[in-house]
């Protein structure tokens, strides 16, 4: 399978195909990154629609004439902010993105904790969960430091320790969720720190992902 992986910075970027190596050695893989910074990725994510949109599509142009059929939407935020569906329907092509993820979370969670990189991504993710299940709760936190943090290589207990992830866990355990979603690509990477500080079950969107790129 030839799977582009589209993300917001180069590191979330080799994270992603990393991710589908490690799922499955014999994926062939394309790095496109849209930006060179969290900062600039987030400041991407609130341009012009248009400009965003037409951007995607000319990396998603640039795959298909490499040969890459499918494609792996590794960033919360981005999937938040670009509507890819729409962009699989125009261009034919088969994209799985975190968004798809929350759909299956909404049918399994009522309330959820999301740790995201910006607000505009919990509210994306909010949209998309709710849209769901109308009923259902996103309780949202997000702090585009935690992504810079990860992107300088911080160690992951500094990083817990930094950024009262303890408390954070706290505030959503107090407040009814039945999980705490990692809300950003990036964040798997003090996962099992942040794990050591709840009972709650953390959840990475991408394993839901990945069963949806491979059912294609």
């Amino acid at each position: 399978m030839k799977t582009a992986v589209i993300a917001g910075t180069p590191v979330d970027t080799k994270m992603g195909v990393d991710f589908l190596r490690q799922k499955d050695p014999d994926i062939e893989t394309l790095y496109l990154p849209c930006a060179d910074s969290p900062r600039e990725c987030h400041l991407f994510q609130i341009a012009d629609p248009v400009k965003r949109m037409d951007k995607i599509e000319t990396l998603c142009i640039r795959a298909l004439e490499k040969g890459f059929d499918h494609f792996f939407v590794y960033c919360n935020s981005l999937s938040s902010s670009v509507d890819f569906d729409l962009l699989s329907e125009k261009l034919q092509i088969h994209i799985v993105t975190p968004m798809h993820a929350y759909d299956s979370l909404a049918g399994q969670y009522d309330v959820l904790g999301v740790l995201a990189a910006n607000n505009q991504c919990t509210k994306g993710i909010e949209d998309r969960f709710t849209h769901v299940n109308p009923s259902g709760y996103i309780l949202g936190i997000g702090d585009l430091r935690l992504t810079e943090a990860v992107e300088n290589g911080m160690p992951p207990a500094e990083i817990a320790d930094r950024f009262a992830l303890n408390e954070i866990c706290e505030f959503f355990r107090k407040n009814g969720c039945e999980a705490i979603v990692l809300g950003c690509t990036h964040f798997p990477y003090f996962k099992k720190e942040i794990s050591a500080l709840t009972s709650l079950p953390v959840l990475d969107p991408a394993d839901i992902m990945y069963e949806n790129l491979i059912k294609s």
